[in-house]
């Protein structure tokens, strides 16, 4: 990876423009984008400020090291860190949004087992809808602006670490794929059963509780595991994710609202 990819990487993750950071190193905006597209190269002050500045070693920024290239030669560089950091929200989100579909499941047991009750089945069916959606605000609120762009953008990454990453992802697959499929049939037979019931096959009964604990325990498999993967994903595979239409027209639509 060439020093400018490395020096547009270290700045997007600060969140400055080329003109912010040009004031903080004494130079121009022009200085930073011809080092950016790699048309000129920092003096040996300015490559030591940029060190102490981004809390890199000079030599990391001069190495060139193998990465995944796009055609246009565009893309945002993802550090170990960033990435690292990315699936741990997603972990994070999915276990918030999992909680929030599991309390509205469960939100069927007082409504079966309090029938003959109308206040308690309605606050208990209250309860559990509060607490979903409390889950799914703690969701959006955990999920971190900073990665927004990972989402946006064709993503760059070291040959070396995107090869762990890979390694990483499909012995994660298999622990996940293990949960994901029961979670799959327990969603599906709960959806089956409570369908059944509303369109008369069955009367409701206590015993329906069974049926939405595991709803529940179906969307919350499904929630964290999904998540996880479609993280991995991003990374692992974005060049096909990067490459699809949807993708690239809502880049287009960025750039123009950019200019």
């Amino acid at each position: 990876m060439a020093l400018g990819e490395k020096l547009f990487k270290l700045r997007k993750e600060r969140g400055l423009s080329q003109e912010a950071l040009a004031e903080r190193l004494g130079t121009t905006r022009q200085a930073v984008s011809k080092w950016e597209n790699n048309q000129g190269f920092p003096e040996t002050e300015k490559l030591l400020q940029l060190s102490n500045f981004f809390g890199v070693s000079v030599d990391s920024l001069l190495k060139e090291e193998g990465a995944v290239s796009y055609a246009d030669g565009r893309g945002y560089y993802v550090s170990r860190e960033t990435a690292a950091g990315y699936i741990a929200g997603q972990k994070r989100a999915g276990r918030y949004i999992g909680a929030g579909f599991m309390a509205w499941a469960l939100a069927g047991i007082p409504f079966v087992m309090f029938a003959g009750h109308p206040v308690w089945r309605l606050l208990g069916m209250a309860v559990c809808i509060v607490t979903g959606i409390g889950a799914f605000v703690m969701a959006v609120c955990s999920e971190e602006a900073s990665f927004h762009i990972l989402k946006e953008e064709p993503l760059i990454l070291d040959q070396g670490y995107l090869k762990e990453l890979s390694a990483e992802y499909y012995n994660k697959k298999r622990i996940y794929t293990a949960v994901l499929i029961p979670s799959l049939v327990l969603y599906i037979s709960g959806i089956l059963a409570v369908s059944f019931t509303i369109g008369g096959g069955v009367a409701w009964s206590k015993y329906h509780s069974f049926v939405f604990l595991g709803l529940a325990a179906g969307l919350m498999g499904f929630c964290c595991c999904a998540g996880v993967l479609d993280a991995y994903e991003l990374l692992v595979k974005n060049e096909e994710y990067s490459s699809r239409v949807t993708f690239r027209i809502k880049q287009k639509i960025r750039d123009r609202l950019r200019r």
